[in-house]
């Protein structure tokens, strides 16, 4: 029905004194894809007037927190913590939120308010009852999280000793958790271990930073995040330095030279030169620390190799002329002056050495895992709850608000929201929502008996593009139900984006279903990265004869700049039947 019938509906059962009857009418009214903000009011007020007739309390603070009236949401919920507490984040009130939570039981949250409000004091001490709840035995990822909060909490204290204490136990935990979610294959997961590991590294020791930058550049790498690994490798080699740590610094500059070669980025010139010069830095450092000479010898020759590489000659033979004058054999030193000499004519050719831009950088490359996955944990996977938090927060856009304000309506309006079909529609709208945050929700829904809610998870997990969106397409796949295997087959044909990458390849190559596998394959097809292109090449010399038919479709409309080289580099190395299946690719890609 169209939203003058729906409106007209509504109002004319809430006349006849028929709330129930509303309903329909209603949410046909709100779950409109547009509307003007005047359709947008009209239609909230009648819902307000609708959950009043009901008695659903929470429902209308729910309406009228969304509207702003935080005063008249207030007075309906006094006896529900939970809604006092955000109330309260709205209010800035965080101190009073802090009391709400906690009187909840929820201590991470309380603790997060308290920090806010600047009691740090008061904070410490619910992170360290949080410690003790038994449920973390057998979670150490947010053991982990939890003293890590800890320890800055007792930093902030002046407490150094408890803060190292717990900084060491943070560290094991977190580690301890990376290494089970790599090996489980959930590398999104172990990421946010790595960026713990990184942060505890830029409050405490240089090994914990080395190995979560390592891991996060990594991971980022096998996600094809470029412009997040060049951030990343900019940050890390920033520190490196100013931690005095210049050969470190040096070898992450040219790693991050041959990562933008590998993958065409103008800056490769940029990091080769900066590389260069952090080893003839290292070199100054170790004379003027009274190091051997030998070893700054060796950071020179680095230098030398750099600078020779780009044809900055003039700046090799100012290397050579201060090797000249360390306490080397006589021989070496008069080697080195020579060099220098030979060098004396030689021009600089031209170099454009491009560095990686400001605008380039994200602001979310490091989110607060360490507040956020509390958070979650916390929440358990509660939909209403997940979106009461993101309906406080002012800084999320209007359109995601109200898809929030719906899901939370649809459990908090229905007088049985455990109904699976009231679970449907939660699902359907939880995905329209379209954020991160709507995971943790699905990923509790897909565990329910019934299977047209966890077909309902599968459908709308499609709208939600994030690699841990495959922990529920996996999941899918392997459910005993027929529809929610289709609906998950769907899903692996829809979710195709850069980082999806890793997790579609694993499903091609660990399912025994031909189906499964070609939906994999058609998505892989649809990336446009070299390791898309190589794994459809694969696929063209070893696959089934059904597979190679559809690599070859595939690889003819990959539309990526260095796949035509990538193609005839293989058709010169191939033989047989593979040389004249890739020269039909490469005939048919006509380029």
């Amino acid at each position: 029905m169209d939203a003058r019938e729906a409106q007209r509906r509504t109002s004319d059962a809430l006349d006849a004194g028929n709330a129930e009857a509303a309903l329909g009418p209603l949410w046909a009214l709100l779950g409109r894809s547009h509307m003007s903000d005047d359709e947008l009011r009209a239609a909230l007020a009648l819902a307000d007037k609708t959950y009043t007739a009901l008695g659903r309390r929470r429902a209308v603070a729910t309406l009228r927190m969304f509207r702003g009236d935080l005063v008249g949401a207030q007075s309906l919920v006094r006896d529900v913590p939970l809604d006092r507490a955000r109330l309260h984040v709205m209010s800035n009130e965080p101190a009073l939120a802090a009391r709400a939570f906690e009187e909840a039981g929820w201590l991470g949250h309380a603790a997060i308010q308290l920090e806010n409000a600047g009691d740090m004091r008061t904070a410490r001490l619910l992170w360290e009852r949080l410690t003790q709840d038994p449920r973390l035995r057998s979670n150490l990822y947010i053991l982990g999280l939890v003293r890590f909060n800890l320890s800055r909490a007792c930093q902030q204290l002046d407490d150094h000793a408890a803060a190292r204490r717990e900084r060491v136990l943070s560290m094991q935990a977190i580690e301890a958790a990376a290494d089970g979610f790599e090996t489980i294959g959930q590398r999104e997961r172990a990421f946010d271990c790595y960026q713990v590991l990184l942060t505890l590294g830029k409050e405490g020791a240089f090994e914990n930073l080395a190995e979560g930058y390592l891991g996060c550049i990594r991971i980022l790498q096998a996600d094809h995040l470029k412009y997040y690994v060049l951030q990343y490798y900019e940050d890390f080699a920033s520190m490196a330095i100013a931690r005095g740590e210049l050969h470190a610094a040096a070898t992450l500059l040219r790693e991050a030279a041959q990562f933008c070669r590998r993958n065409r980025l103008p800056y490769e010139a940029h990091y080769r030169q900066r590389s260069a010069a952090t080893q003839e830095q290292a070199a100054t450092r170790l004379i003027d620390d009274g190091g051997m000479p030998e070893m700054a010898e060796n950071a020179f020759s680095a230098a030398i190799d750099g600078y020779n590489d780009l044809g900055l000659y003039s700046r090799v033979r100012g290397v050579y002329e201060r090797l000249a004058t360390l306490q080397l054999p006589e021989k070496r030193r008069a080697r080195y002056t020579r060099l220098a000499q030979r060098l004396g004519q030689v021009p600089d050719e031209a170099l454009n050495a491009v560095g990686f831009p400001d605008y380039l950088r994200m602001e979310t490359a490091y989110p607060e895992i360490w507040r956020l996955d509390v958070i979650e944990w916390e929440q358990a996977g509660d939909a209403a709850e997940t979106m009461g938090q993101v309906l406080e927060d002012p800084k999320t856009p209007d359109y995601i608000r109200r898809h929030a304000l719906l899901c939370r309506l649809r459990q908090l309006g229905d007088a049985n929201a455990a109904r699976p079909e009231a679970l449907v529609s939660l699902a359907d709208h939880l995905g329209r929502v379209g954020i991160y945050a709507c995971l943790a929700p699905l990923e509790t829904m897909v565990e329910h008996e019934d299977a047209s809610v966890r077909a309902a998870v599968l459908r709308a997990v499609r709208q939600l593009y994030f690699k841990r969106s495959f922990v529920l397409v996996m999941r899918g796949l392997a459910d005993p139900d027929a529809n929610v295997r289709r609906e998950a087959l769907a899903a692996v044909g829809t979710l195709h984006f850069g980082h999806a990458f890793d997790p579609l390849q694993r499903i091609y190559r660990d399912s025994q279903d031909s189906e499964v596998r070609a939906a994999a394959l058609g998505a892989i097809g649809k990336i446009p990265n070299l390791e898309a292109a190589e794994l459809l090449l694969e696929v063209l010399s070893h696959g089934t004869p059904a597979e190679r038919q559809q690599a070859a479709g595939l690889l003819k409309r990959v539309d990526h700049p260095d796949v035509d080289g990538l193609l005839r580099r293989a058709h010169g190395d191939e033989t047989g039947e593979m040389k004249t299946r890739l020269g039909a690719v490469i005939q048919s890609r006509g380029r």
